[in-house]
């Protein structure tokens, strides 16, 4: 009777573990499928906020052949930061700006930052990989998309 007991426990265990082994199995499975659902979002999120942020801009510079001397002055780059904070005005947690080859960042917000003051000025720690995925896009000349992680 002691052996049954014990091969019965046994069993038992075995049937304990391989249930826990099966229920860690699906819950990494829905934590894989949640993180793909969640980088879906916002990748659908970013290529809508590209859109808005070209349409305000083509409306804004709709008939106007830039600046007389080719240079942008304050006025004309607020102008553009207004713009840009008004395409993303309504999506939470984005940022973005307008870039030009020869001329780099012409307008940059964050309009949804949590500051104290509304975020217009380009994040220097992020300069270099901004500039690295505005020339590919403008070699291939295509649209880039980059996923970062943050520390």
């Amino acid at each position: 009777m002691l052996h049954s007991l014990r091969t019965r426990l046994l069993g038992m265990w075995c049937l304990s573990l391989l249930a826990c082994i099966a229920l860690a199995f699906l819950l990494l499975s829905l934590f894989h499928q949640s993180t793909e659902a969640r980088i879906g979002r916002a990748e659908a999120v970013v290529a809508r906020a590209c859109d808005l942020i070209r349409d305000r801009y083509q409306f804004y510079v709709a008939g106007w052949d830039g600046p007389e001397d080719g240079q942008l002055d304050g006025q004309l780059r607020q102008d553009l930061a207004t713009t840009v904070g008004l395409a993303l005005a309504h999506l939470t947690g984005v940022e973005g700006g307008i870039w030009q080859a020869d001329a780099g960042p012409l307008a940059y917000a964050f309009p949804t930052y949590e500051g104290s003051r509304p975020k217009t000025d380009l994040p220097a720690a992020e300069y270099e990989q901004i500039l690295a995925v505005n020339q590919l896009a403008a070699r291939d000349e295509q649209s880039v998309d980059r996923q970062t992680t943050e520390g």
